[in-house]
């Protein structure tokens, strides 16, 4: 199973749009891909495809890696749980269409825990309340007697009301 958090943990400077504005962060991010695909690709069958179109694939993914921010490891997870069959057995050819489409299941899926942890996030902040609120106004001390402290309450709200 695929650690999402762990690849959206991954810097926003370390992540395929931030690599590629270098001035030849494109094509060592191209090249990266096209390699881990080649590699892949060298283990199933039906994925049997020209350099040009594992080329085409790679600039693909870099084209839409603004989309969410993907990062090279989102690629090299998403080719292993390919290899691992968790899309299924690959039956017919593996062409550039198809790629994609099993590809947007695996951001689906990462984006869909990425939801998850914003909102884990949202009801933490939630239950600690108010920063801005404080109860200190008349704090009881460990020694203090909580009847008398009442009993005091009393004669203050008391005296406000008699005047």
């Amino acid at each position: 199973m695929v650690k999402y958090e762990k690849a959206l943990a991954i810097p926003m400077q370390n992540r395929i749009p931030e690599l590629t504005k270098t001035p030849d962060g494109r094509q060592k991010v191209s090249i990266a891909i096209a390699a881990s695909m080649l590699s892949a690709f060298q283990h199933i069958d039906s994925a049997k495809m020209s350099a040009s179109t594992i080329k085409e694939i790679a600039e693909g993914i870099i084209d839409s890696s603004h989309e969410d921010q993907l990062s090279i490891e989102d690629v090299l997870l998403f080719l292993k749980d390919l290899l691992m069959g968790k899309y299924g057995k690959l039956t017919g050819a593996l062409d550039m269409p198809r790629f994609f489409e099993i590809f947007e299941k695996y951001r689906d899926e990462r984006y869909q825990t990425l939801k998850k942890i914003r909102w884990e996030e949202h009801l933490t902040y939630k239950s600690l309340g108010d920063p801005n609120r404080t109860y200190d106004d008349l704090p009881l001390k460990r020694n203090d007697d909580p009847v008398g402290m009442a009993k005091a309450m009393g004669d203050i709200f008391k005296e406000q009301n008699d005047c």
